[in-house]
């Protein structure tokens, strides 16, 4: 007997080996148990969003970060329009200058940035690259100081007593340099001032007249100071008087050249006028007229004494009046 009880105890374990293979085989219920033990959960992916309010009051604004992390910001471009919003074209020379900080609005602050309108450019670029802190939740003071002083004053007449506007795009960026960027306007308004007016110069007389050796003409010299931001001279008027008159003085010769200095002058040219006549002493001043705008001319003082002796048609120079 005990020879057939190990096949026995040997078909009884494989029979129960069998046993258990199908039982842990999955079955529907099974197969949905082990799925569910095999998902993970992802966690959800956010993109960082940069939070930048700018708030402006007359020339400064306040900056402030509602983003999560701290940025930097700096201004890009400005422009100029009117109350209408149409684009004005900065003349050359308008200087534009940031200052940050508590203190931005005092004219002794450097600049933080500045840029200057090359002219014919409707939107001007603020160069450099540098950027300031604006750390979260503690806000930033920004100032604009809009100057005309580097702007001849005949582009300013245009836009003298205009209401315009600077518009300023400033833009912050993550502070590590990603390219994560945002863009705010900022508006300021500002009128241009002319300067007060001030009396242009006038032609000095260079010497006395000069006559030719044959006494037909008076060579007429004179000098002109050119002021930065004076009037242009588009062109020059010779005017004559009798000696001792109180009378307007008459045009008798126009030089078009603006840049000349000089005229000569003939016995024809002082006896034209009807009001004029031969025998006499005659004050000679010269005019210089400008090419628009504002003061239209600016007058020496009588400075040459001429005379046209009987009917000859000569000219005797005698020099400045005493």
């Amino acid at each position: 007997m005990r020879k057939y009880r190990t096949p026995a105890a040997y078909a009884l374990a494989v029979l129960l080996l069998l046993v258990v293979v199908v039982l842990m085989t999955p079955n529907g219920t099974t197969r949905a148990r082990w799925s569910a033990a095999g998902q993970a959960e992802v966690p959800v992916l956010t993109m960082g969003v940069i939070g930048f309010d700018v708030a402006g009051d007359g020339s400064s604004a306040t900056l402030t970060n509602t983003s999560g992390f701290g940025v930097r910001y700096r201004p890009v471009q400005v422009a100029l329009v009117d109350t209408t919003g149409a684009a004005v074209t900065p003349p050359a020379g308008l200087r534009f200058a940031y200052r940050t900080g508590t203190d931005c609005g005092a004219p002794e602050s450097p600049a933080s940035w500045t840029a200057v309108a090359p002219g014919g450019s409707a939107a001007v670029a603020v160069p450099g690259s540098t950027r300031a802190p604006l750390e979260r939740d503690r806000p930033a003071g920004l100032c604009l100081t809009v100057s005309t002083d580097g702007v001849a004053e005949d582009a300013l007449r245009p836009l003298a007593g205009r209401p315009l506007q600077a518009v300023t795009r400033l833009e912050a960026a993550t502070l590590d340099g990603g390219t994560w960027s945002a863009t705010r306007p900022w508006t300021v308004p500002f009128t241009v001032d002319l300067p007060p007016a001030t009396s242009p110069s006038v032609p000095v007389p260079a010497d006395a007249a000069q006559c030719r050796a044959d006494n037909s003409t008076a060579v007429l010299r004179w000098t002109w100071s050119d002021r930065p931001g004076g009037p242009a001279v588009k062109e020059w008027q010779v005017l004559a008087r009798p000696m001792g008159s109180t009378q307007a003085p008459t045009v008798v010769r126009t030089v078009p050249d603006g840049a000349a200095r000089t005229a000569q002058l003939s016995a024809a040219d002082l006896l034209g006028p009807s009001d004029l006549r031969s025998s006499q002493d005659y004050e000679v001043l010269v005019r210089a007229v400008f090419a628009a705008g504002g003061t239209t001319h600016a007058d020496s003082a009588y400075a040459w004494r001429i005379k046209t002796p009987g009917a000859s048609g000569n000219i005797n120079c005698e020099g400045l009046p005493s």
